[in-house]
């Protein structure tokens, strides 16, 4: 039985009791968003292209992550980015190159674009401004787009596409509901095994699946819900009961990433201006109360000065994204590089992060229910942005899941890598199988696989992220402003 993790709430809660003691910070921040999961790394630092209408942003790191450009990409129908609008704050045609200080050989220009200031033009890797930076325009992309990148594979199960689409139509009958949602209109993702609550994190999932499978209605109803269930500080309350009662104060970083992103993502399906400016604000939230002074990711908005990070909310691909929707270039500067050192410093011999972790790389927890997101998040990097720390990270994963095999994943790792339960699900399958797009195609296949068959655990959890990662096995979650 699958473990439900928002029932381990009252460890949470101890573990934060624990860093406040080690730390010596303040007190835990009520309504601790654990039980909603872990967000991914940050966008590559520096190198972000703009094409026409875009912008070109370096965060003066080291040349070795320099001029990452759009990468290519093969299948599928691709919309270029020329003719897109100007980035917030960009140059229109040509872009602009900025760095956020820092020397060294960040900060490479855009086609067009001049030189970031304060930096010279990175060695060793390419300007690539074939796409640029596409914001509000491009669309639509129907289902399904099928493209592979240069830098990855995609699963060669046959039907992919299909099996996608049932997936997607199977998950959305089971949890999608506008019962308890409020207004007419207004739908939720709903914990059938929670007493039918809702968490961010199951809004955010559902907004990724809805946008990438061209699905409006569903996108906007989920996204209205969102809205109406704002805290203060304009991020979503992390949960809510079946009628709507905020019952976990405060936000969970990991779902307004996915929710931010999902809405960049549909301002280019639909191009809708609106849907920019609520993912705007949204980031600009986030930067100002989920971010820490050094750039690590707090895991929400109530967490004040706890030294606390979910290595796995560190999403870098949407990182590079915000940059260029906000024009600030600390997400492609010291947030993308502090949580990269972060990720780093836990990942140990075989990739499998804990839960949890801090400012000092203190190791707690297992690779377990939060940690088991990370392969999906830093293959985002790897695949649509040719990050040489992404890669870095996958090939150890990968190499330890491929051993293994998919069928056999198990759903708790200690950090040396022996087995602590050996349920199955795509909770743990599905971003193994992520990891397997950067050169492991048999954990590729087997783990796409092993969802279309729909074998393991049939909870909420397990399922979205069986959704959400099939998508990209299958090349349907995708960067549209590429």
């Amino acid at each position: 039985m699958l473990p439900i993790r928002e029932s381990r709430a009252v460890a949470v809660a101890a573990m934060v009791m624990m860093f406040a003691l080690a730390t010596a910070c303040g007190p835990a921040a009520s309504g601790p968003p654990a039980a909603t999961g872990g967000a991914g790394p940050a966008g590559a630092a520096g190198g972000a292209v703009a094409g026409s209408g875009g912008v070109a942003s370096g965060s003066g790191g080291s040349g070795a992550h320099g001029a990452h450009g759009a990468d290519t990409w093969s299948g599928g129908t691709t919309t270029p980015g020329t003719g897109g609008a100007p980035a917030t704050g960009g140059d229109g045609a040509g872009g602009r190159g900025t760095a956020s200080g820092g020397a060294g050989s960040d900060g490479g220009a855009g086609s067009g674009g001049a030189t970031a200031t304060g930096g010279v033009n990175a060695t060793g890797g390419g300007a690539g401004s074939s796409a640029g930076v596409n914001l509000g325009t491009g669309g639509p992309f129907p289902f399904p787009q099928n493209k592979k990148s240069s830098s990855c594979s995609l699963a060669t199960a046959a039907n992919a596409a299909a099996s996608v689409r049932t997936a997607y139509d199977e998950w959305k009958a089971t949890f999608v509901s506008p019962t308890g949602a409020g207004v007419a209109g207004n739908l939720r993702v709903v914990r059938t095994t929670d007493n039918n609550d809702t968490v961010s994190e199951g809004i955010g999932y559902g907004m990724l699946a809805a946008v990438y499978m061209a699905d409006r209605p569903t996108f906007d109803g989920l996204w209205s819900y969102a809205k109406s269930h704002l805290d203060t500080k304009g991020l979503m309350n992390w949960q809510l009961s079946a009628t709507g009662t905020v019952i976990g104060q405060g936000s969970a970083t990991d779902a307004d990433e996915d929710i931010a992103w999902a809405l960049v993502m549909a301002s280019n399906q639909w191009s809708s201006a609106a849907y920019l400016a609520d993912a705007r604000a949204m980031i600009t939230a986030l930067l100002t109360s989920s971010v820490a002074d050094d750039g690590m990711l707090k895991p929400g908005d109530s967490w004040g000065p706890m030294n606390v990070t979910f290595p796995d909310y560190f999403s870098p691909a949407y990182f590079r994204v915000f940059a260029a929707v906000t024009g600030n270039a600390r997400w492609t500067g010291d947030i993308l590089d502090r949580n990269y050192i972060i990720l780093a410093n836990v990942t140990g011999t075989h990739g499998l992060v804990p839960d949890r972790s801090n400012g000092t790389y203190q190791i707690s927890g297992s690779y377990a229910y939060d940690a088991c997101r990370t392969p999906w998040r830093i293959g985002m990097d790897y695949c649509f942005n040719a990050e040489p720390r992404a890669q870095a990270y996958l090939a150890k994963v990968g190499a330890f899941f491929d051993g293994i095999g998919a069928a056999n994943i198990g759903d708790s790792y200690s950090p040396t890598g022996m087995p602590l339960s050996m349920n199955k699900n795509m909770a743990f399958i599905g971003p193994a199988g992520v990891a397997g797009m950067a050169g492991f195609p048999m954990l590729l296949n087997d783990a796409f696989v092993f969802g279309a068959q729909n074998l393991g655990d049939k909870q909420y959890y397990p399922q979205s992220l069986k959704l959400v990662t099939m998508l990209m096995m299958s090349g349907n979650f995708l960067d549209y402003t590429r």
